[in-house]
């Protein structure tokens, strides 16, 4: 009887050791799409399973042309996956379904970037990596790391020999480009479109100026989609343009180009980039919140972040703080043009993002297409603009 009973409990314990550890399944939406972006978050989320047996995280990718459909659809609907990546802009949209974060989750975040993610006072989205277009320069310029602006335009005007090479790239007709690659240099030329809400209420003198000075430079600029401009990047064929910190992955422009650690501007300009990022939330309606947190706990940190980015250059930077300069220094030390960037990047400003944000985008980046294109006049333009955005505004 003894040995029935004994061969009775070792049965039980061996199907229990064929049994699955996990017992809660977290539903992740993510736009780590590629190839490469798809491996690299994979082998994070497979680490965080390792150290969290009983939770299993069921990814599925999406794509940023279609994938922010898709997440409103599946909202509401009433069946969200449990965590959602969003950008930056995404937040204050989504904000009503998510979950409010506690203060712990986001306590490694840098100072500079601790306001992505906020909505009002909650924060209800934690800030992973953060990145932003910066000024590619030729090395034969000759500029140095801090210049006018005055200087920066009498160098690339000299510079520019078309067809064999163009002073400066102005990025046009590209939706979400034109904005991040055009809208720093008219804030180094006075303006301060969209640096403040209501966005109507930026639509001021100093904006025409300062489109102004923009079409003066674009006598000495090809105006081009991003796609064309990071191909002349890549040759060589272009003075200075604002492009995305992924080229520096390239050697091709890493032979021909420096970053300058802010952007040159006029006397009260601001030099600055836009700042953009990535975030991840949890669901309102998630029955999880616990083992979600915990997944949220191990992306805030600098290793997990630091490892995604350095495998895929176009994420950007961690949005933490390093825990020594050492492993800043690795990180940055990819090569020289890493440490501008990041300067640049830690230095670039985080636009308002109201929920009618991506039709003020939209708006303003086919305003500045048409005034880089002689269609409109920059007086036109921003009268126009100012019309556009007020009734966005007034119409929520």
């Amino acid at each position: 009887m003894m040995r029935v009973t004994i061969a009775a409990i070792i049965a039980v314990a061996l199907s229990a050791c064929n049994q699955s550890p996990h017992t809660v399944t977290l539903r992740l939406w993510h736009f780590w799409s590629e190839p490469a972006q798809q491996k690299a978050f994979e082998s994070l989320i497979a680490e965080f399973e390792r150290a969290h047996p009983s939770i299993h995280v069921e990814l599925t990718p999406l794509q940023w042309s279609e994938g922010k459909a898709k997440l409103q659809i599946a909202f509401s609907s009433g069946d969200p996956p449990d965590i959602v990546h969003l950008g930056s802009e995404w937040v204050a949209e989504f904000a009503p379904v998510l979950r409010r974060l506690r203060d712990s989750i986001a306590s490694t975040v840098r100072t500079e970037f601790q306001a992505m993610g906020m909505v009002g006072t909650e924060r209800v989205a934690l800030p992973w990596t953060v990145n932003a277009r910066v000024l590619f320069v030729h090395r034969t310029l000759g500029l140095p790391q801090h210049c006018s602006w005055n200087e920066f335009a009498a160098r690339i005007r000299l510079w520019h020999k078309p067809p064999e090479r163009y002073g400066i790239g102005l990025c046009v007709s590209d939706p979400h480009n034109v904005l991040k690659r055009t809208l720093p240099l008219l804030w180094a030329c006075g303006g301060s479109l969209m640096a403040s809400y209501p966005f109507s209420a930026t639509c001021t003198a100093e904006t025409v100026a300062a489109l102004d000075t923009l079409v003066r430079m674009s006598a000495v600029a090809v105006v081009e989609p991003s796609r064309q401009l990071d191909a002349r990047l890549r040759r060589g064929e272009v003075g200075a343009v604002l492009s995305g910190v992924w080229m520096l992955a390239d050697s091709a422009v890493l032979k021909h180009y420096e970053v300058m650690p802010a952007i040159p501007s006029v006397p009260g300009g601001s030099g600055l980039s836009i700042l953009s990022g990535d975030c991840f939330a949890i669901a309102r309606t998630s029955k999880f919140t616990a083992a979600a947190e915990e997944l949220l706990e191990y992306l805030s940190h600098w290793e997990t972040a630091a490892d995604f980015c350095w495998h895929i250059p176009d994420a950007g930077f961690p949005a933490q703080n390093a825990p020594s300069q050492a492993m800043l220094e690795r990180l940055r030390g990819r090569a020289p043009q890493w440490s501008s960037a990041y300067q640049q990047t830690v230095g670039s400003r985080l636009l308002p993002s109201p929920p009618i944000f991506l039709d003020a985008e939209r708006a303003v980046e086919e305003t500045m297409t048409a005034v880089l294109y002689a269609r409109l006049s920059p007086h036109q333009a921003v009268h126009t603009l100012a019309q556009q955005l007020r009734r966005l505004e007034n119409a929520r």
